[in-house]
């Protein structure tokens, strides 16, 4: 049973019907790129605008090539915010761009969790232990 408090937050028939559109929208973004490149990463975030508001976003990015890479490390030096920004847009789905753009606008920190996601899956690990002998 839901309590009634959270029945006011329940999406209506038309927030119903816009996820159901956002859902099959983002399917078709996974198989085309799926088709196209073969691997792909999807990343969903969540915002805490505040104590009460969560906003989830969905993105689908292709596999980070070596250009954008090198570019990433070599822009890295200057600004590292900057850096991972470009790195971001460089590799989300063609779709998405200018709705990550917009989102970047109003959320500049989200650059910095999915850029360091993307770099985790081409290898950057958050732990390595080296031992000398």
């Amino acid at each position: 049973m839901i309590p009634e408090k959270q029945d006011s937050m329940l999406p209506g028939k038309e927030g119903l019907e816009k996820q159901e559109e956002s859902t099959d929208k983002m399917e078709k973004l996974r198989k085309k790129y799926k088709n196209i490149d073969g691997k792909i990463y999807e990343v969903i975030t969540s915002i805490q605008e505040d104590d009460e508001n969560e906003t989830e976003y969905d993105f689908i990015f292709r596999k980070p090539a070596t250009p954008s890479y090198d570019r990433y490390v070599k822009t890295s030096g200057t600004s590292n915010t900057r850096a991972l920004k470009t790195f971001v847009i460089d590799n989300i789905c063609e779709e998405q761009t200018e709705e990550l753009r917009n989102t970047l606008e109003e959320y500049p920190a989200m650059a910095i969790s999915l850029g360091e996601k993307l770099l985790n899956m081409l290898g950057l690990s958050k732990e390595t232990q080296v031992k000398k002998l």
